[in-house]
């Protein structure tokens, strides 16, 4: 190996030095849980959410008991491996590596693999034959499909890391409040950033990276602008209900260049989708869907909107915080309305979102009548700033 390449892999590792760990992660104790086991476990999330920080709180304990030269740390956004982004080139960095400590690393960890073709095989070869523990990091949600899963054979744990947590948010600002949350999103950088201006700066960098490197290039999306106009409209009306008629009409693109515009949002963690509620697959895929930032204080710095509109943000908190615990989601609408249907096995719970203390009989109408048709027995009625503040630091 080249002696420049391996000075700079030496310069991502923290074999003379303590890594810069940051604000402890609740992902982090759940992920150490899964250390001892055999299967390589991986992190996917939005860039600048936090995975390369979990993972160097993982490094930080295991060199702690392990040894620092137990560790590797490859980061494979670095510019100068453009050329060499292959499974060779990690076999080249293991052999350099057990050429310099003398040993195979204990630990391995890969940042955004997905830069490197082909590299779920090597992985899975790794794990086979337990070389190394395997850690991997990528910003494409594709790797938490169930497509990806079958490719590692079961070989791979993995795990979504968002942007802070309302309660990882408070950690920083005690005193912070669900308006200041949704204001300022829980993006690490931004949350510690303490000029206004700044954490707009660094959200409207955020997504533009989204838009030109996840998206146009890694797609080969060449209508830039028209992407990005599509991106700003679903930001902008996070929460209301699309239908692909209106899309067309604003955007002009074909329903299947939207539907491939919308997947590449969803793909680069830019926003979700939550489908109608039904039994019947064909009725749900039917009817509108709604969309939800994946961060509200990147959604509020991009956003086209000039109202507020602390309900539709706060809804909005309460979806990701759905997906961050992993929960099936889904919305109803018949006359009366349930913001989120919550799917768990058979067992299905009504819940709705109120930001005000004083409960409409439109929320309870809601949550009664779908508990009336569906059997459901679990109800769920977040009213109230502080009863919703409660709720999201379970």
């Amino acid at each position: 190996m080249e002696e420049k390449v391996w000075k700079t892999i030496e310069s991502w590792n923290y074999w003379k030095e303590k890594p810069e760990t940051g604000i402890r992660r609740e992902i982090t104790g759940k992920a150490l849980q899964f250390v001892n086991g055999k299967e390589s476990l991986y992190f996917v999330g939005p860039r600048r959410a936090g995975k390369t920080t979990v993972c160097l709180q993982i490094l930080d304990e295991l060199s702690e008991k392990f040894g620092k030269t137990t560790c590797l740390f490859v980061n494979f956004e670095e510019p100068s491996f453009a050329s060499m982004l292959n499974t060779d080139f990690l076999d080249e960095i293991i052999s350099e590596f057990i050429k310099v400590h003398g040993k195979k690393p204990k630990f391995v960890f890969l940042d955004e693999i997905q830069n490197i073709t082909k590299w779920e095989k090597w992985v899975r070869v790794k794990v086979d034959k337990n070389e190394f523990k395997i850690f991997v990091t990528g910003s494409s949600a594709k790797l938490l499909s169930s497509e990806f899963s079958t490719s590692l054979g079961g070989r791979g744990v993995g795990f979504l890391v968002l942007p802070f947590s309302f309660k990882e948010f408070r950690r920083v600002y005690p005193k912070g409040n669900l308006k200041d949350y949704l204001e300022i999103g829980g993006y690490p950088a931004v949350v510690l950033e303490n000029d206004p201006q700044k954490r707009v700066r660094l959200l409207e960098e955020y997504f533009d990276t989204a838009i030109t490197k996840d998206i146009s290039t890694r797609y080969e999306v060449r209508d830039v602008p028209t992407l990005r106009t599509l991106a700003l409209y679903v930001l902008t009306n996070s929460g209301k209900l699309f239908s692909y008629n209106k899309l067309r009409g604003m955007t002009g693109l074909s329903f299947d260049a939207i539907k491939l515009y919308l997947s590449y949002l969803e793909d680069a963690f830019v926003a979700f989708h939550v489908p109608f509620f039904s039994y019947s697959m064909k009725k749900a895929m039917e009817k509108p869907r709604k969309y939800f930032a994946y961060d509200t204080g990147l959604q509020a710095a991009v956003s086209k909107s000039f109202s507020e509109d602390f309900g539709r943000k706060t809804e909005n908190s309460i979806a990701i915080e759905l997906i961050r615990r992993k929960k099936e989601i889904q919305y109803y609408s018949n006359g009366f309305e349930v913001d989120f249907i919550i799917k768990d096995g058979l067992e299905l719970t009504a819940l709705n979102v109120c930001t005000s203390e004083k409960v409409s009989d439109r929320e309870t109408k809601g949550l009664e009548e779908f508990s009336k048709l569906n059997k459901t027995r679990t109800k769920i009625l977040l009213n109230g700033q502080k009863k919703i503040e409660e709720w999201l630091t379970v």
